[in-house]
């Protein structure tokens, strides 16, 4: 009778503890209560025509992005590097884009004519003259499509930043800025839509009040000093861009770095 050889326990594979963590974490966020508040997006009425934006462009924030240490402090006249990142709000697939722009309409909101240039799983980029990563992107949005419609630019919420898409191979999206002026939007609140309500699966899910809204100049962020208990607020960063040549993250990027200079 011949030996027969016993099985033995499966050689761990490299990145076995890497999908274990990822998996943790993707359980720890589904096990979170939903969304209580959503910023709703709007363009501004009454205002002026929409613009090319040439080097000044706004760029909205959430506060818990801004408090949090990722970009360090946040002052009129600070040179910063960050990647953009856009949030649609009513795009369309269309035959053709001739000249990638976009038109500023108020409070980080834009009207652009773009091509998407990368796409990676739900994420794709952007091309409106500057690159933007999107996430949540419909399906058809594959490279080379051309786009057209609203979109809201933000500062990039730590995804490209501290290189969650680096595997995806995104390309270069780090542009330097000058920020030249701030301002924080209070709205009172109320009940979101029925959609948002739906899609957060939330029934108690409040928004932003598009009429009881106050807008403040600001030198820099100071969130504990600048929140008001009960309303809702957003921060709006008027950004000279120094450079229309972006790159990749380094070392010295991202919230780990702010800490290192913060200890030192």
């Amino acid at each position: 009778m011949k030996n027969e050889k016993k099985p033995g326990r499966a050689k761990p594979h490299r990145f076995d503890a890497l999908i274990a963590a990822a998996e943790a974490a993707i359980a720890a966020v589904d096990a979170l209560p939903p969304p209580q508040i959503t910023w709703t997006a709007r363009v501004p009425t009454g205002g002026g025509a929409p613009y090319e934006p040439g080097g000044s462009w706004i760029v909205a924030a959430e506060p818990w992005l801004v408090s949090d240490g990722m970009y360090g402090e946040l002052y009129r006249g600070r040179r910063i590097d960050f990647a953009l990142r856009c949030r649609p709000l009513s795009l369309a697939r269309v035959g053709a884009v001739e000249r990638p722009r976009a038109l500023a309409l108020g409070h980080g909101v834009y009207r652009v004519d773009a091509r998407v240039v990368h796409r990676a799983d739900d994420v794709c980029v952007l091309d409106f003259g500057l690159l933007a990563y999107a996430a949540e992107v419909p399906e058809w949005a594959s490279p080379g499509t051309a786009v057209s419609g609203e979109v809201e630019l933000g500062l990039d919420d730590g995804s490209y930043l501290e290189g969650m898409y680096a595997d995806v191979g995104l390309p270069a999206m780090l542009y330097p800025w000058r920020i030249d002026g701030i301002v924080v939007e209070h709205a009172a609140r109320i009940p979101a839509s029925e959609a948002d309500r739906e899609r957060y699966g939330s029934p108690d899910l409040m928004t932003n009040h598009p009429g009881l809204r106050a807008l403040t100049e600001l030198r820099r962020v100071d969130w504990e000093a600048d929140r008001r208990p009960g309303e809702m607020a957003r921060y709006y960063f008027e950004c000279g861009l120094l450079s229309r040549i972006p790159r990749h993250p380094g070392r010295d990027d991202g919230r780990s770095a702010h800490a290192a200079r913060n200890d030192a």
